[in-house]
């Protein structure tokens, strides 16, 4: 069994591009199925954010599927644009492809290192291929080691000490544009999600903000948010001009903000600004001398200053990771390794000699020591053969 991975994040694609293979939840699910239905794949998992998404699959021996295609497919693009977006992405095997996911959960792949959100994500994205019944032996021990060796980083590190998030950046960016958000009157759209529940959160820990949330209806009935003014979703543009600024993190396929309602519901002169934390975007760009408009990719400074003062935390962060990617290539070699154990043990004729080679199998799984356990395997088929 093999494991490939394949991706595009925010290192080497804009929004833009990042845009076009994003998943939503309902999409993943269909996806996911498509790509199970591939021959010569036997799991898969998938991970959509608003700065990336990457493709985990485990593979049949020999398995010359082409993935970037798969999912060219899959999202149903123009064949003559395959060619177009090939080089934003990223393929890995085996151990890069374990190791790269291991980071990733650790938040040492994210814009901002060490951050929380990631782990949440890998975590959900494990379980929903597990819910669909796509994930497979394979990827389900290397996502679940990898979360074990995440969240062993975020307790003996300082790379979440001082948690940061696309979510506290906006709010940052916020301060800095408007000078101070002391009786400012911030919209959230999305606030119920989970980059939204973040903003708000963050938003009550501050004095003299008035905080608006959007909110649907059901019913006729809205469903308030605590903590917050409930908006009616559907009247959002009403009073948009009393807004200083507006935070949109919601999972919607499609605009919430369009940018000709907006500049009708705008009556008053002042500076304001609106920050897009999705993908696909939430908000049309509009932007004039009044007003900043700031998406994802442009949340970079605070967190290229967040990130020099964690760098000498990510050594530390590697050296735990290490073992946990040890641990996972010896299960998978042990794993792949049980007929041969079977064939060496049917050559021993004393039951005493069997259990100690039992025993040597194990302690030397037990030691996760990679090379030492390789090292045994390639010695014991070389003597059978």
């Amino acid at each position: 069994m093999a494991i490939q991975m394949i991706g595009i994040d925010h290192t080497k694609a804009v929004i833009d591009i990042r845009i076009i293979f994003s998943f939503t939840k309902k999409r993943s699910a269909e996806a996911l199925k498509l790509i199970k239905e591939e021959k010569g794949i036997r799991g898969c998992v998938l991970i959509s954010t608003c700065n990336r998404m990457e493709l985990y699959v485990s593979t049949e021996e020999g398995y010359e599927g082409d993935l970037y295609e798969l999912l060219c497919r899959v999202k149903e693009l123009p064949e003559g644009l395959w060619p177009e977006y090939r080089e934003y992405f990223s393929f890995r095997e085996e151990k890069e492809a374990a190791s790269h996911l291991f980071r990733l959960a650790a938040g040492l792949e994210s814009r901002i290192l060490g951050e929380d959100q990631i782990l949440g994500q890998v975590k959900d994205a494990h379980e929903f291929a597990k819910e669909h019944l796509c994930c497979g032996k394979y990827l389900n021990t290397l996502f679940r080691i990898s979360v074990t060796g995440a969240k062993k980083v975020k307790t003996e590190t300082l790379l979440s000490k001082t948690p940061v998030s696309a979510a506290t950046i906006a709010i940052k960016q916020c301060q800095n544009i408007l000078g101070t958000l002391n009786n400012k009157n911030i919209l959230i759209i999305g606030a119920s999600g989970k980059t939204g529940s973040i903003v708000l959160k963050d938003l009550l820990s501050l004095n003299g903000v008035n905080i608006y949330a959007t909110s649907r209806t059901h019913d006729g009935i809205i469903n308030h948010i605590d903590g917050a003014i409930t908006v009616d979703y559907d009247k959002r543009y009403d009073n948009l001009d009393i807004y200083d600024a507006v935070i949109s993190a919601t999972s919607s396929p499609h605009i919430v903000l369009e940018k000709s309602r907006a500049k009708n519901a705008i009556k008053t002169c002042k500076k304001r600004v609106f920050i897009d934390l999705a993908v696909p975007r939430d908000i049309e760009i509009f932007e004039d001398e009044y007003t900043v408009y700031k998406n994802i990719d442009d949340l970079t400074e605070i967190a290229d200053n967040n990130n020099r003062i964690k760098q000498q935390e990510i050594m530390k962060a590697e050296k735990i990771l290490q073992k946990y990617i040890d641990e996972f290539r010896i299960w998978k070699l042990f794993s792949e390794s049980e007929t041969l154990f079977k064939s060496a043990e049917n050559k021993i004729e004393n039951e005493s000699e069997k259990n100690t080679f039992r025993h040597k199998i194990y302690n030397l799984k037990s030691d996760n020591n990679y090379a030492k356990f390789s090292e045994f395997i390639i010695l014991l088929r070389e003597k059978l053969t």
